[in-house]
């Protein structure tokens, strides 16, 4: 997540990180596990074993912008009474604040969200704390994360931890990025266990915080890989089907394995590793030797037969006065820019990998039920539905590709872009097909 926080605040930044960076130590807020042995991989609470349909959302990076983006899908999701059939959001820096607050307040989302959260000058708030100096030695790089943490827990999460999410809503991912392993790491259950520790005593408003943790601006959110624990059977196994750069990718969080090389984790914006929130939906199935059956089952939705993916994608655009302009951009046009071009060229391929592994996970499928019932032999589809900017009129799509990703909008501009999710979902071509689908 990229913010107009950097040009508003780099100048006091640079001075106070050289009076302060080294003064204190990050605290430790993860606690370890109590269960030594474990379970096998957690099953999402949300059981619909009955379901025929499953909406996989994943919410993108981009801060307030994408935080409405995705909170107007959600409202559409309402209005066509399929909030229900949500299993699962996977999300990243700006569209984590959206599922974390619907994963522990469900559909109260719609009565308080924007007031907690899309129209509260949060960014202004965080600004005149940064630059007051009577702050600067309290609030020094290293614990800096740790303020937000707070701020946010008690503005937002109400002090909510894991545990506290609902048991009867869909399960939550929130991602971050690991500076050790260069990885996305998810607060999952799962990965938790990696490092033996205990995901429902973990703060919502820290998982939050480290998923869009700025580098540079914000400090990363330090987690302990405490020892003692068994891993499970799958996390140490070394399977033939897991030989291509994407399973290898996936698989380097083993490394927590080596607590004396890796005794802590160093989160960041989970933006770096994937701003779409896709990529760990890959690692569960490279972690499951890449069979989609086995994932289903742990999401619990072993016997759905749509499977739809909708992608909120609220990235932002490269300003096109750039190549208007003889004089080279300044550092924080230069900085935007090399950010949102790495961004854009990694979620093609996301993208791309996610609607080309649909045939092998129907065949997968297919394959199992056909051999149990003859008439299951096609008995699941899979739906790629992708909204972004780009699919809105040319210059409204214009305004909302080059508005700043900033933790603080003018409330008309939220209206507008809640109202554009509404908009997109609801006039998607993939959307109106799967409507169609299953009243078949």
């Amino acid at each position: 997540m990229k913010l107009v926080l950097f040009r508003n605040i780099l100048m006091y930044l640079i001075p106070i990180m050289m009076f302060t960076a080294c003064t204190t130590k990050a605290p430790i807020f993860n606690e370890p596990i109590t269960n030594k042995k474990g379970n096998i991989y957690k099953v999402s609470k949300n059981l619909k074993n009955t379901d025929d349909l499953s909406l996989i959302l994943t919410f993108s990076g981009g801060g307030t912008r994408a935080a409405s983006f995705s909170y107007g899908v959600l409202k559409e999701l309402r209005r066509q009474n399929l909030l229900d059939e949500v299993d699962v959001i996977s999300s990243v820096s700006g569209g984590s604040f959206t599922s974390a607050y619907y994963g522990l307040y469900g559909e109260q989302i719609f009565e308080d969200f924007e007031e907690k959260f899309l129209k509260k000058p949060i960014q202004t708030r965080l600004i005149d704390t940064f630059v007051n100096p009577f702050n600067w030695f309290d609030l020094s790089f290293s614990n800096r994360s740790d303020y937000v943490a707070s701020l946010y827990e008690e503005e937002i999460f109400g002090k909510k931890t894991f545990g506290d999410l609902r048991e009867d809503g869909p399960k939550i991912i929130i991602n971050a990025t690991d500076l050790s392993t260069g990885n996305a790491f998810s607060f999952t259950h799962d990965n938790f266990h990696r490092i033996c520790s205990d995901l429902d005593t973990y703060p919502i408003g820290r998982a939050v915080t480290a998923s869009s943790a700025v580098p540079v601006l914000f400090s990363p959110l330090t987690l302990k890989n405490y020892s003692g624990c068994i891993p499970y059977f799958y996390q140490k196994r070394k399977s033939k089907k897991l030989l291509s750069h994407k399973d290898r990718q996936s698989l380097n969080v083993r490394a927590y394995q080596d607590k004396e090389n890796f005794p802590y984790v160093h989160l960041v914006d989970g933006g770096i590793a994937d701003n779409l929130g896709i990529r760990s939906l890959f690692h569960i199935v490279s972690e499951l030797d890449n069979d989609f059956l086995k994932v289903m089952k742990v999401f619990g939705i072993p016997n759905s037969r749509k499977v739809a993916i909708v992608v909120v994608n609220a990235s932002d655009a490269l300003d096109p006065k750039i190549a208007k302009q003889e004089i080279a951009p300044d550092i924080e046009t230069t900085v935007g820019a090399v950010s949102t071009i790495q961004l854009k060229r990694y979620n093609t391929d996301t993208l791309d990998l996610v609607s080309n592994s649909f045939k092998t996970w129907e065949k997968q499928v297919n394959e199992v039920r056909c051999t149990d019932n003859k008439k299951d032999c096609n008995a699941i589809e899979f739906y790629l539905i992708e909204l972004n900017f780009n699919q809105l009129p040319k210059e409204q799509a214009k305004k909302f590709s080059l508005t700043k990703t900033s933790l603080e909008l003018k409330p008309e501009k939220v209206d507008e872009l809640v109202q554009a999710g509404e908009t997109l979902l609801r006039n998607s071509k993939e959307f109106n097909k799967l409507l169609k689908d299953i009243k078949k």
